[in-house]
């Protein structure tokens, strides 16, 4: 699907959720990782399964407290009913936290996953969650990390212009106020990490340009898949092809026989 813009995506975000709700079935349980309000997650749990491979599940917004966990609500519900568990994670954004609370609350957030599944978990991030999401690629219990138009170059995303500020507004300065702050960022900086990768990224996204993926694939010798014509919101909805690319990674992870 292409982006929607201004008040359609809002409409299409109320369609969406409003289309989740109605299918029903049970809902998480939503579990404190650390102390603050925000180090929360929920676990969503199959039906049936004994030991089911797990998702960690990672939002985007660029980093901005108006968007939540919420947001993957619908993905986390249909890859539940599709056999995975999943730990769906806030985190702190702008406002309470900048980029040492922001990535320790992801990395604690995985320490702290039930155990729910055995062997290695898959990391799927969306946006700056994709940039979160490879920033967990060295955690000992992540084996597989997909970033979904992945916010993978932080200086490059405020210099385009994509975020609207937002990135400036999370960390306190851009990347020619701060360069320090900025390469602290810089995940190249944590290369290579142990986990594999596979980056998913639509060619018509207009909010993450896919240079970003083509350019961070490169640089690891990642898998990239690129969508043609795909924008940069199709993976949150499970109605969407974009969300059956997501699927079909996660489905060749678990049928690899993770750990």
């Amino acid at each position: 699907m292409r982006d929607p813009a201004g008040p359609a995506l809002a409409a299409w975000l109320d369609d969406l959720h409003a289309w989740d709700a109605a299918r029903g079935g049970d809902g998480p349980a939503t579990i404190a990782y650390g102390d603050h309000p925000e180090q929360v997650a929920d676990l969503w749990l199959p039906d049936g399964v004994a030991a089911p491979p797990v998702v960690v599940s990672l939002h985007g917004g660029y980093f901005a407290a108006a968007f939540g966990r919420d947001l993957h609500d619908p993905m986390a519900r249909e890859l539940a009913r599709r056999g995975f568990a999943v730990w769906n994670v806030e985190y702190r954004r702008t406002g309470t936290g900048g980029l040492r609370e922001t990535t320790g609350d992801v990395w604690a957030a995985v320490d702290a996953l039930p155990e729910v599944g055995a062997g290695p978990v898959a990391v799927v991030g969306h946006s700056a969650g994709g940039f979160l999401a490879e920033w967990l690629a060295s955690h000992p219990r992540v084996g597989l990390v997909v970033p979904l138009a992945g916010a993978l170059d932080l200086a490059a995303v405020v210099r385009a212009g994509w975020d609207s500020g937002a990135v400036s507004a999370w960390l306190g300065a851009g990347p020619d106020d701060d360069p320090a702050l900025y390469a602290a960022a810089d995940l190249r900086r944590r290369l290579p990490g142990s986990a594999d990768r596979v980056l998913v990224h639509g060619t018509a996204d207009t909010r993450v340009g896919v240079e970003l993926s083509r350019a961070y694939a490169a640089l690891t010798g990642a898998e990239l898949v690129e969508l043609p014509d795909e924008g940069h919101f199709g993976f949150l909805d499970p109605r969407e092809p974009a969300f059956e690319t997501v699927v079909a990674v996660l489905d060749r992870w678990r049928g690899s026989g993770p750990g």
